[in-house]
């Protein structure tokens, strides 16, 4: 053996030795160790460096981050490898189904193994096939990196793999391969009809309470807009998400109840278990199935209200402290801006009786009121570069909400005559002016800060985004045709430019298609899109006339003519059905 006096001098054992961990002893004028010897095997040195210490990087450790990352690689691989290895003898699941459901699922179905479908087709059918595997890689990292910081409600920690997600959560997965399968549209649409079948399979035949369930729900209903050409199911879901909250009981804390609290018989002889202390994740779904209800109501239509109880206020406090994900304050920041929405509704339209022919003045007052809260809430809204532009749109499509009180008819007359001089203005009437003034700017904001969103924004951007668009395009063309004392809109504005601000919304939109098909993979909008500019240019034509024909109606009174309808001038049922809903469903309030 080569190097005896340093052997000698106990360095190390041989290659032998060392591989099977025991003593290599060696004796004075022999070539070979004695294990070497009496094995009969080449006995050598081990290589310089085979016992120092390495260092993980040049730099010093790796960020938490980036180690979590490699982790899900690692197991992504290895998942891959085990279900390529035991494809034979596992049952192929076609819709997810959680494992304990997994032989009902497959007798209820004729299932199609994963090899013989496309990689796209193929990504319900578990296990995943290696194909499927690695597109569902892709789209769960476009879902983290591009989708989830805009509805942080619904976090996904890098550590987690396709498989483990489809495994743990499948509804939660199965939802994250809808919205963000959008390379093909077609295929999109097909996986969409699963998940509502899924859907109720699950909720009204199994009758299943989950967390994972809700979330699944929540990313679902938050990118609508991906499959409204199904059929309208945007009421239905909502409901879903609020019944699950209160099934689950996430709009409680676990120490609230109390003894007048309601129950059955069933509860005198129910254990009393302590109850655990709420997760992240289950604050995080409470909060965003109240943000989207209350947007909703705001922009689409009056749905039943979630009552923004104490545990709401609680649940951002804890976050807000915990951090526990980056994007938890912004989830925090949207969430106040809706409370404050909820103090608006409660104070100037919940009571509002639409059969009054007049509204009393004194709720400039209330307006007033909410308007100051308005104010310091915005003093405190602050975000990075990325997520400042739809946190701002968010805030000036609360203003828009305050302030279109003013294009209620009812408000242009006061109640009482003296209130109206015809030499000098009214505060009443100087009062609708700002209204409409302030709601007209905060349109303009609104719109303004979605033409500052980039390309890969707009293609990632959740339904409740387009709806305050639309709303506030529906608000602007409602201003152009209200005609009161002291407002005409051709002194602050008109279609002209009414006409320009759609058709920069439409070529931003259409930029964005464009940079998106050029992506790898390509990432396309939904069928209805490439039909927007032209549908613009329809509501432009079409708000031209009707404020043309208000204003030749309009001859020294402060309301509309009779015959007029203002809430269904301006769009027909094919445009609103073009625009998914955007525009609302011709209400003011």
């Amino acid at each position: 053996m080569d190097g005896n006096d340093t052997r000698l001098r106990g360095l190390k054992a041989c290659t032998v030795c060392a591989s099977a961990k025991v003593r290599c002893d060696m004796v004075l004028g022999q070539k070979r160790c004695t294990r070497c010897e009496r094995l009969n095997k080449e006995c050598n040195s081990q290589p310089r460096g085979s016992h120092s210490r390495r260092s993980h990087s040049k730099g010093g450790t790796y960020a938490r981050d980036d180690l979590l990352r490699l982790e899900s690689k690692f197991d992504s691989v290895a998942n891959l490898l085990s279900s390529s290895s035991s494809t034979t003898t596992l049952p192929s699941i076609t819709i997810a189904t959680h494992p304990r459901k997994a032989s009902s699922a497959t007798s209820s179905s004729s299932q199609t193994p994963p090899e013989s479908q496309s990689p796209i087709h193929a990504l319900f059918s578990f296990p995943l096939s290696s194909g499927s595997h690695r597109l569902a890689y892709k789209m769960l990292e476009t879902y983290r990196q591009e989708m989830m910081p805009l509805f942080p409600f619904v976090w996904i920690g890098l550590d987690e793999s396709p498989e483990k997600l489809f495994q743990e959560r499948p509804m939660l997965y199965m939802a994250i391969m809808v919205v963000t399968c959008q390379e093909n549209i077609e295929v999109q649409q097909e996986l969409a009809q699963k998940y509502r079948e899924e859907i109720g399979r699950r909720i009204w035949t199994l009758a299943e309470k989950n967390l994972q369930l809700l979330q699944g729900i929540l990313v679902f209903l938050a990118w609508y807009q991906t499959h409204w050409v199904l059929g309208h199911q945007l009421s239905n879901l909502m409901y879903m998400a609020m019944s699950l909250v209160t099934e689950l009981g996430l709009d409680k804390e676990p120490s609230s109840g109390t003894k007048t609290a309601p129950g059955v018989l069933t509860e005198i002889t129910k254990n009393q278990e302590p109850q655990p202390v709420r997760t992240s994740d289950e604050r995080r779904c409470h909060l965003g199935v109240f943000w989207l209800n209350s947007l909703l109501r705001i922009c689409v239509k009056d749905i039943v209200p979630m009552p923004s109880r104490p545990s709401i206020n609680n649940n951002c406090s804890i976050l807000e402290a915990g951090l526990e994900s980056p994007w938890d304050t912004y989830l925090v920041q949207l969430v106040r801006i809706q409370l404050v929405a909820s103090s608006i509704s409660a104070t100037l339209y919940q009571d509002l009786d639409r059969n009054e022919a007049q509204i009393s003045h004194t709720l400039f007052m209330a307006t007033s009121h909410v308007e100051r809260q308005v104010q310091d809430l915005g003093a405190t809204l602050h975000q990075g570069s990325r997520l400042q532009a739809p946190l701002t749109m968010s805030f000036h499509m609360l203003q828009v909400y305050l302030y279109k009180i003013g294009i209620d008819e009812r408000l242009h007359e006061p109640t009482d005559p003296t209130l109206l001089p015809s030499s000098d203005p009214s505060p009443h009437a100087l009062r609708c002016s700002y209204l409409l003034v302030s709601c007209l700017n905060a349109v303009k904001a609104v719109i303004e800060n979605f033409l500052l969103l980039t390309s890969p924004t707009i293609l990632s951007m959740p339904y409740t985004y387009w709806i305050q668009m639309g709303h506030c395009i529906n608000m602007f063309s409602r201003l152009l045709v209200t005609h009161s004392t002291l407002w005409d809109p051709n002194l602050v504005t008109g279609i002209h430019d009414f006409t320009s601000t759609l058709e920069r919304l439409a070529v931003k939109i259409e930029g964005a298609m464009s940079e998106g098909a050029g992506m790898t993979p390509p990432r396309y909008l939904p069928s209805m899109f490439n039909q927007m500019r032209g549908k613009l240019i329809d509501i432009c034509r079409k708000v031209g006339e009707s404020s043309k024909a208000m204003a030749q109606g309009y001859v020294g009174t402060p309301t509309a003519p009779e015959s007029f309808d203002t809430g269904n001038m301006i769009m027909d049922e094919q445009t609103e059905a073009l625009l998914f809903s955007f525009l609302g469903d011709g209400n003011f309030l």
